[in-house]
């Protein structure tokens, strides 16, 4: 008779078990709300605002880093101020001649921001074991590690060429070769950098390699870039405002501000504090690991305890009913 009160105590610590975990789940906060709070985003930066009028409409320049930190596209980016979601516009620069649909030119007079700098070296030649080390004439070379997600539209060498340079790169997915670009173009002194999109490092980083041969000069340097990118927004108050990324799960924001949103020419800037660890981030899946088991095996746990209980159930009257 114990092993049955027993079986069926367990029974009832189950299925309380069970309807207080699909309980939990259904009151789990959304991922708008976790991302509102700050709780489901790793990393974060301060804005800081300009000194003469901090809470003007303003601006702030979208950097490299930024990008290798965010999911793919910046769809994770959230603004957040005095315990509020901010809303947010993003502002590409373009080349007003052609617009921001149609390739740039070859005189893009869009505004670019460095993503990485690459520093040249000379080429060694393949000489014979043991003879000393000599260099190609006029060639440069150099390799580099592009960060995921960091978008790649244009490579500039520097300074400019004196004459006619030619310049190599190869861009290929580090976990898959298959993905990769190549370029080859010639450069001028009125043409230092030529439009070139990267798409190996969408999904992982980037290996690079680098060759520029310059007959007229000494390159010091490829420098990839991408358009200037900005985040405009108008602060609620003086409260400083966290930039909050990191949340692979994150779904694109859809502001109003955004929509209703007109582009200045010379927007009030606001700078971008350093990469910082967001102490408000609280892992979801590690903080319920019970909780988030599936349905079908909690079910089955629950099959198992119902057969045992059944089973003690039914010796115990056999039991009782030799007596």
């Amino acid at each position: 008779m114990k092993m049955f009160v027993a079986s069926a105590t367990l029974l009832c610590s189950f299925l309380f078990w069970e309807v207080a975990g699909v309980r939990a789940l259904q009151v789990a906060p959304a991922g708008g709300e976790a991302m509102s709070s700050g709780a489901s985003a790793r990393w974060q930066r301060v804005l800081l605002p300009p000194a003469t009028t901090p809470m003007a409409a303003q601006c702030a320049v979208v950097d490299a880093d930024l990008y290798a930190h965010a999911a793919p596209g910046l769809r994770d980016v959230r603004l957040l101020q005095d315990g509020q979601e901010l809303p947010y516009a993003m502002d590409v620069s373009f080349d007003t001649r052609v617009g921001d649909a149609a390739p740039p030119p070859a005189d893009d007079r869009a505004l670019y921001e460095p993503v990485q700098t690459i520093r040249l070296i000379p080429q060694p030649s393949a000489g014979v074991a043991g003879s000393q080390m000599r260099e190609v004439p006029n060639t440069y070379f150099n390799e580099a590690l592009l960060s995921a997600h960091v978008p790649v539209e244009r490579v500039r060498l520097v300074p400019a060429p004196k004459g006619v340079a030619t310049v190599e790169l190869h861009a290929a997915a580090r976990m898959n070769l298959e993905q990769s670009e190549e370029l080859r173009a010639t450069l001028t002194p009125n043409t230092p950098a030529i439009p070139f999109t990267v798409g190996a490092n969408l999904q992982e980083p980037a290996d690079i390699l680098v060759r520029v041969v310059d007959k007229g000069g000494a390159p010091q340097a490829v420098v990839l870039e991408m358009r200037r990118r900005e985040i405009c927004y108008q602060p609620r108050s003086m409260s400083p405002v966290h930039l909050l990324v990191g949340d692979a799960t994150a779904q694109p924001p859809a502001y109003d501000y955004a929509l209703h949103f007109q582009p200045t020419a010379h927007p009030l800037m606001a700078a971008m504090g350093p990469m910082t660890v967001n102490p408000a981030y609280r892992d979801a899946a590690a903080a319920t690991p019970m909780l988030r088991s599936s349905s079908s095996v909690r079910w089955a746990v629950m099959l198992v305890i119902v057969i045992g209980s059944l089973a003690v159930t039914a010796f115990a009257v056999v039991e009782l009913t030799r007596k």
